[in-house]
């Protein structure tokens, strides 16, 4: 049987460590592109990236840490508007 608990060769119970390993690499691809569209929120389309970054906080938060994704969805709502003024400001519009 593959992925057995059992030994094939003597009968005892195993370990198995892959899940382990596994558990800590879940999940890292929300919290790369979270961070990432949380910077690009602040100064290229605030709203776009900004609810990206939220999402991804979100998933994160769901997938791999709840503690990380906190920080991240913090983050991201900050800067969904941070980068929302700061548009307005300076163009005139919420979109740029």
């Amino acid at each position: 049987m593959v992925n057995s608990n059992i030994c094939q060769s003597c009968g005892s119970v195993t370990f198995q460590h892959e899940a382990s390993s596994s558990s800590k690499s879940k999940g890292i691809t929300y919290v790369i592109l979270g961070w990432l569209f949380f910077a690009l929120s602040l100064v290229f389309l605030p709203l776009v990236f900004g609810i990206g970054a939220v999402f991804m906080g979100v998933m994160t938060f769901c997938e791999r840490s709840q503690v990380h994704g906190a920080i991240l969805t913090f983050f991201a709502a900050t800067g969904l508007i941070l980068g929302s003024l700061f548009s307005f400001m300076v163009s005139g519009t919420f979109f740029i």
